[in-house]
């Protein structure tokens, strides 16, 4: 006869084992990855609109991996299903990606680019269109069913372009110079304007009225070419082009060759790499390392900060004026080189580098008094290799001003400044033989002939008589 007490210890022993079973499945279910619950995610671009060009393109994300999805237009209370083509994912929801069909079909992807074309039942009169798109995780959660996302959306439909007008701007332009435009450029969608020089993006600033806009645009010495064009896009896609009609007028800079020295890059030069700090005069094989390594790669590096700081402004104010004077940074300064000289090095009889002098060069007397022409605000303040010591102050609309080689500096980052202050003293720091200021002018970061911005009647043909000229057409508008 079997004992009553074995067989209810068994039961019990059972119980145990499917208890322990059962609260370590679900424990292995709620931690492992193939159990998880997060339904997939679906992304659009921010503020979606279509023009229903090309690929609308649809990013679905999920940490399992994505096992099948779908998108369906809801019209007339049908769902009709779309069509999809697997694109490129990198950078999917960016305006500036190419949406390319990719040529690589993962089978559960954790993400997925996904895009539609134009259904066929739609005209380009639509105003909206609805979608629902659906997708279902690699999960097996929910009874191995998957995890799935169902979201419905209203996009938008916009296939008209922007309007984009031009009302004024300088006559013409020269190679190493600026000029100025102002326009007119609207659209229910707006989302970027730019202009484009042929190889640069400028930015304009809201300018008198809503919908005008005012830019300068530089043409870059070193390229002697030049097409200037506004590009006005909107977040569904539509871009219109105008092109800028200016005078091209071509600049021939001077060209100069300099023996250099030994005597030269022991001193001068050499200082300079130990006073920079980042390399030792020993890592360099010979004396032409050390001065190559001065001449192109601190100046490249020297230039890019220069550029970095001189080309952020605030894009947003609206500007009603810009009453710029002619510079004149030093009194009674006499010309030492000036913007644009191109200079060639030659080391033992041989054209070893080159360079390009992108300011004024001007000298007076040993630390002399450095003044502010125009009002402004301090940008930059610090020793920049080749510049030495060296202000930049920003004067509105994407202009700003460089002073270089200073030997005090009396002014610091965030001054707001009046016209007539002094800001340094001359000096010779950084690549300089003597004491003198390296004056430059920067627009948007670009450096730009100097000459135009000390010509009171350049400004004011150039800058003054396009923005009165321009007020005078938006007020009979």
């Amino acid at each position: 006869m079997q004992n009553p007490h074995s067989k209810s210890g068994f039961i019990r022993i059972l119980g145990l084992i499917l208890i322990i079973v059962f609260i370590g499945g679900g424990i292995f279910m709620l931690s492992s990855q193939s159990f998880e619950k997060e339904p997939p995610q679906i992304s659009l671009r921010e503020n979606p609109a279509w023009n229903l060009n090309g690929f609308f393109p649809i990013q679905i994300q999920d940490n399992a991996g994505i096992s099948q999805y779908s998108v369906a237009l809801l019209q007339n209370q049908e769902k009709i299903p779309l069509q999809t083509t697997i694109l490129n994912p990198q950078n999917c929801l960016d305006w500036n990606a190419e949406l390319s069909e990719s040529q690589e079909i993962q089978t559960t992807p954790k993400i997925l680019c996904i895009g539609i074309q134009k259904p066929k039942n739609i005209k380009n009169s639509t105003t909206q269109i609805t979608l629902e798109i659906s997708a279902t995780d690699t999960s097996n959660w929910n009874l191995f069913n998957g995890n799935t996302t169902t979201q419905t959306l209203t996009l938008p439909i916009d296939t008209k372009k922007p309007q984009l007008t031009i009302l004024s701007h300088s006559y013409k332009i020269t190679q190493g110079g600026s000029a100025l435009v102002i326009f007119h450029a609207t659209d229910d969608n707006l989302k970027e304007i730019r202009l484009n020089n042929g190889t640069y993006d400028f930015y304009p600033q809201p300018f008198y009225k809503e919908g005008f806009y005012i830019s300068l645009i530089a043409w870059n010495k070193t390229n002697p070419n030049f097409n200037a064009k506004i590009y006005v896009s909107d977040s569904a896609g539509n871009v219109s082009i105008a092109p800028i009609n200016f005078y091209l007028q071509k600049k021939q800079y001077r060209n100069s060759t300099i023996p250099l020295s030994d005597s030269f890059i022991d001193g001068k030069i050499s200082t300079l790499v130990q006073e920079i700090g980042e390399r030792s005069l020993e890592d360099f094989p010979n004396k032409l390392a050390i001065f190559k390594y001065i001449n192109e790669e601190v100046r490249q590096q020297n230039g890019n900060r220069i550029f970095e700081v001189a080309s952020q402004f605030d894009r947003e104010t609206l500007i009603q004026n810009f009453p710029i004077r002619a510079f004149s940074p030093l009194k009674n300064g006499a010309v030492m080189a000036n913007f644009g000289d191109h200079r060639t090095f030659n080391y033992q009889g041989e054209n070893v580098s080159e360079s390009n002098h992108m300011g004024l060069d001007l000298a007076s007397i040993k630390q002399a008094p450095v003044l502010l022409s125009n009002p402004g605000i301090v940008t930059l303040n610090e020793f920049v290799g080749i510049n030495g010591n060296t202000i930049i102050i920003y004067h509105g609309l994407g202009l700003s001003t460089l002073y270089a080689h200073l030997t005090t500096q009396k002014v610091n980052v965030g001054d707001s400044l009046n016209a007539g202050e002094v800001i340094a003293t001359t000096g010779n720091t950084g690549l300089a033989l003597g004491d003198h200021l390296h004056f430059g002018i920067l627009v948007q970061g670009h450096e730009v002939w100097t000459a135009e911005w000390l010509d009171s009647a350049w400004i004011k043909t150039n800058i003054t008589d396009i923005i009165n000229e321009a007020q005078s057409i938006i007020n009979k508008l």
